[in-house]
């Protein structure tokens, strides 16, 4: 007698790899605005819905340089290098030229205990991934005894997102980036 796979047998698999596929899928969250205090300075540390469109514009700013968002130039004789309008973390972000005349934009933040920088990087990379991944962006992320990296990716033509901190002497900083993509 011969095996045969029938109709209704790979109907049947179909079936259970749309249940499987539908139950990773990503769902939608909601997101809330919290601030940080540090030696009685206030630190941005999470990205709201509002800051989901932000976040696109800038990556789609990408692509001119973030010349939408330069306001003055640093004056550094070894770097081309912009003051921003737009803060994703902290109160001063950058655009920088690299020597390949491709931009990145990036934001850093002190911040002094480690229980407090691990609880911001946590909450921003949630907040992150709820406004990357539904569009098909991917996270990785890599954590030591000193530092946490998340990294997001959507293809090699996309800048990279990375949001890492670090422990810094005797505090952390935090940074978020922009930059070029893998592919260039």
């Amino acid at each position: 007698m011969k095996n045969y796979i029938t109709p209704s047998i790979v109907a049947f698999i179909l079936v259970i790899a749309f249940i499987l596929a539908g139950c990773t899928s990503k769902t939608n969250q909601t997101t809330t605005t919290a601030t940080t205090t540090t030696t009685n300075q206030s630190v941005k540390t999470t990205v709201t819905l509002d800051e989901c469109s932000t976040i696109n514009n800038l990556i789609n700013g990408y692509e001119s340089g973030f010349n939408s968002i330069k306001t003055d130039k640093v004056n550094n004789q070894f770097t081309n290098q912009w003051r921003t309008n737009t803060h994703i973390i902290g109160a001063s972000c950058t655009v920088t030229l690299n020597k390949s005349e491709q931009a990145s934009y990036q934001c850093q933040t002190p911040v002094n205990t480690q229980t407090q920088t691990v609880k911001s990087h946590q909450k921003l990379a949630k907040q992150l991934r709820q406004c990357l991944t539904k569009t098909g962006w991917f996270e990785s992320q890599k954590e030591t005894a000193s530092s946490i990296y998340s990294t997001f990716v959507l293809d090699t033509k996309t800048p990279v997102i990375t949001l890492s901190t670090n422990q810094e002497g005797n505090g952390f900083s935090t940074r978020f980036e922009i930059a070029p993509p893998l592919g260039l």
